[in-house]
């Protein structure tokens, strides 16, 4: 890449990171580590992150927060079903709730190094991405990116790790994201012990 391709690269994040952290004078805050986004369904503590931001086939969506049959620890685990065969469809967890980057929000993760989740599918084979920070070229955008690609879950929980250190977490709004791609039979698979750390 020649230097001025490189300017331009670094003058776009500068500025996608400033209307992040700067516009209309927000300031994210930095949380004490770890950061559950997701533990128990029915514990009294304010979430960070709201998953309240469905896409895709959203009618093909099913999520139950609190499935309390075989879950990782706890008392209860995520339950996620996808079931059109022909299209996508996932879920954000976002600050503010339900917000595309219209909104000031998200959380100064930069002391983060990694996020943390234990997930199963249903029968083993399901294939389903993870990631955070998916909000671009929007008023208020995400400082940083990762994802896991489509990694294949077997039916046995396992832990799954997205490294961080290397990424600009100074202002993200959406803490979690999975997307599922329609596969021949309906998608059915289980998230717990969600954090970041």
């Amino acid at each position: 890449m020649n230097k001025s391709k490189r300017w331009i690269g670094l003058l776009v994040g500068t500025a996608l990171f400033s209307m992040c952290v700067h516009a209309d004078e927000f300031v994210p805050i930095k949380p004490e580590l770890p950061l559950q986004l997701y533990g128990d369904c029915d514990e009294d503590v304010a979430p960070a992150y709201v998953p309240s931001g469905w896409m895709g086939r959203i009618d093909s969506i099913e999520m139950d927060q609190c499935w309390d049959q075989y879950p990782h620890s706890g008392d209860s685990c995520i339950k996620v079903t996808y079931s059109e065969p022909r299209n996508w469809g996932g879920i954000v967890w976002s600050d503010p709730p339900n917000d595309w980057g219209n909104e000031p929000g998200g959380w100064d993760l930069s002391e983060a190094t990694n996020l943390s989740f234990w997930a199963r599918g249903e029968k083993g084979g399901e294939r389903v991405e993870f990631k955070c920070g998916i909000l671009r070229g929007k008023r208020y955008s995400d400082s940083g990116f990762a994802t896991t690609g489509r990694i294949k879950l077997t039916d046995a929980w396992k832990q799954y790790n997205l490294p961080l250190d290397k990424k600009n977490l100074k202002c993200i709004k959406t803490g979690f994201v999975w997307v599922v791609l329609g596969q021949r039979d309906p998608v059915t698979f289980y998230i717990d012990d969600l954090q970041y750390e």
